[in-house]
């Protein structure tokens, strides 16, 4: 990936990425032209971002934006599969408020790579791009499906799926609010992949009957909750770190209180940390524990 350590994020804003973004997957569905870059990415790393996507565009090879990010981003040590947040969750509620992946956006090259797989998302070679490298992925690992972004369509989440079932020596875990899509998938009859844990992330649209409906689906583990807990994360580069922290605690019981605020009578608080959370598994992909995962706000 290209160096982004010098990055002016002060030339462009979420809403211009936002709307350059939704004319490029307008553009892209009816194989049009891409849209012209703003004048003001010139000399900056979205305009060098804005050049990968033209030879994107132009179906000519790049290395500059993996379909997985493979290579963990110090929280994920993980398999990483993202789409543009906000434009591709259909189920998106208050969460819009405070998504942190937004927050990615001031990184050109993470914001790209989210831009760059949705439009895979809805092409013939772009697909193809996603299954040799969901095919190159090693045995026996670890997918989040979803870090940023969600299944957008029920024929997005066929793709999905299906690729699921060509291997099941993988691991696959995500968090969605796309329950429509889910419930509908499940009406249809159709059988879920065996490797697939979901947890129902906060924050959507539906009401509570529309959740219960869907935390009774074979695949749920449980639900992702983010709490206002007042208290900020400990920092830390391990969970046994976090937890180690003087701060851990107080956080740990701003959280839980925080929880129970909103209904959970006992949850799992999340120290911030994908992989090393649990005591068999990281919780959001252990089947076996059931109870709410809650993390602060941030």
């Amino acid at each position: 990936m290209a160096n982004t350590k010098k990055i002016k994020t002060s030339i462009t804003s979420r809403k211009e990425l936002m709307r350059f973004s939704q004319d490029c997957l307008r553009a892209y569905k009816i194989q049009g032209e891409i849209p012209a870059m703003p004048s003001q990415w010139a000399g900056s790393d979205y305009g060098k971002a804005y050049a990968v996507l033209v030879r994107f565009w132009n179906d000519e090879p790049i290395t500059q934006s993996a379909v997985f990010a493979s290579d963990g981003n110090g929280k994920l040590p993980f398999q990483a599969f993202s789409t543009l947040p906000v434009i591709t969750c259909p189920g998106l509620g208050e969460c819009g408020v405070f998504c942190y992946s937004l927050k990615s956006w001031r990184n050109p090259f993470a914001w790209l790579r989210q831009l760059i797989n949705t439009l895979r998302l809805h092409s013939v070679s772009g697909r193809n791009q996603i299954v040799k490298a969901w095919q190159s992925i090693p045995a026996g690992e670890i997918v989040r499906l979803y870090v940023d972004g969600d299944f957008d369509t029920a024929e997005t989440m066929r793709f999905w799926f299906g690729l699921m079932s060509m291997r099941p020596d993988l691991k696959v875990y995500g968090y969605s609010k796309s329950w429509a899509l889910f419930l509908a998938w499940n009406k249809s009859g159709k059988p879920f992949p065996d490797n697939y844990i979901l947890n129902l992330s906060s924050g959507s649209k539906y009401d509570s009957l529309f959740r219960q409906a869907v935390a009774r689906l074979p695949i749920v583990r449980g639900e992702f909750i983010g709490v206002d807990s007042k208290l900020p994360m400990p920092k830390g580069k391990t969970s046994a770190e976090i937890r180690a922290s003087a701060d851990w605690v107080p956080y740990q019981a701003a959280a839980r209180q925080a929880a129970q605020a909103a209904g959970y009578e006992k949850v799992f608080v999340c120290p911030g940390k994908c992989g090393d959370c649990g005591i068999k598994a990281h919780a959001c992909g252990n089947a076996q524990l059931t109870i709410p995962v809650a993390i602060a706000i941030h």
